[in-house]
């Protein structure tokens, strides 16, 4: 769980699919609801609006376990979808041209949820590309209960070289009508009014595979761990300034995306001080040295260790070795 505003990692909630009869899929429903727990029960902390990716599990959860709680999904995601439908509508030859205008139907819709509040704004706005891409920038219709009259695009004055426009009536304009109009699409506008990201999550995600790489196993105790450390980590280095050149100006660091094929610049953050682990340190040498009973007694899982509930993960419980090993055969043994 991260804090919207100051970006802080604030709950750390770790399963396996013991505590979840070992089904995969049900195990970010069960984290997110042990997390709600935490916070609301444990911590009694004021939850007021929480910000998920599109899963529907969660989108059900939240609307029947939390109805007072208001739920706003990643923009990204919703963006990334959109633009996945455009480009296969335009995968045919009668619809090729959207391809061209993929790009600049996705930047509306971030426009569109950046800068409306409420519905009737949003459907204004939004529905106003069916127009711009015909090259008609005023319109006398409105998609609204509460704006009425004539209605025009809010950019500025064009390039006199412009990409082709779609002709009025195309496949390809009926195509974008039928994406713009969607009615699952549109019954989801309240979920993106709050313009919410899912980003700074992203990228603890890829904070905490530096702490325990996914080509390793990690008992369920070790991991927990290793993903506070990673919490504490990046609590603690997320509000670093940006480097800065002998004129003043930021350092700025190229990245190319394969995927997208461009190059990008971001600011490069001063180097992490790690601080916080001679605390840590100090920590652990004083409860060394406070413990009574010292390292030497027998292990005991904890009341809520999964291992209690099955040695493996595995969805059947494993023979003795000796029996695997006799009716196992080879192929290329006579």
């Amino acid at each position: 769980m991260m804090e919207n505003c100051t970006k802080k990692i604030v709950s750390i909630i770790t399963m396996d699919k013991r505590e979840t009869g070992k089904k995969s899929t049900n195990m970010e429903k069960a984290c997110f609801l042990k997390a709600m727990e935490e916070m609301q029960g444990t911590h009694d902390i004021t939850v007021d609006e929480v910000v998920t990716d599109a899963q529907l599990q969660i989108g059900a959860f939240m609307k029947n376990r939390f109805p007072d709680i208001k739920h706003s999904r990643d923009i990204w995601h919703v963006a990334k979808n959109l633009g996945e439908k455009i480009v296969a509508a335009g995968q045919t030859k009668e619809c090729r041209s959207l391809i061209d205008w993929s790009k600049d139907i996705v930047n509306h819709f971030w426009y569109t949820c950046s800068s409306a509040r409420n519905r009737d704004r949003f459907m204004e706005i939004w529905c106003g590309i069916v127009h711009h891409v015909v090259n008609e920038h005023e319109w006398g219709m409105s998609y609204s209960s509460s704006y009425f009259g004539a209605n025009q695009c809010m950019h500025g004055p064009l390039q006199d070289e412009h990409k082709g426009w779609i002709v009025k009536g195309s496949a390809s304009h009926k195509a974008l009508i039928q994406i713009v109009f969607n009615k699952r699409f549109l019954n989801q506008i309240h979920y993106y009014l709050n313009f919410r990201s899912t980003g700074e999550v992203e990228n603890f995600n890829n904070l905490i595979l530096m702490y325990s790489g996914k080509r390793f196993a990690y008992s369920p105790p070790v991991y927990r761990a290793r993903s506070q450390l990673a919490a504490l980590d990046y609590n603690a280095h997320m509000d670093r300034e940006t480097k800065r050149k002998p004129d003043g100006t930021i350092q700025q660091h190229r990245t190319f995306n394969k995927k997208s094929g461009r190059w990008s610049v971001t600011p490069v953050k001063v180097e992490k001080s790690y601080e916080h682990v001679s605390k840590l340190m100090t920590n652990i040498v004083v409860a060394r040295i406070s413990d009574d009973e010292g390292m030497s007694h027998p292990v005991v899982l904890g009341a809520d260790d999964s291992r209690r509930l099955s040695k493996t993960i595995a969805p059947t419980e494993p023979r003795p070795t000796i029996q695997l090993q006799q009716e196992k055969v080879s192929r290329f043994q006579k």
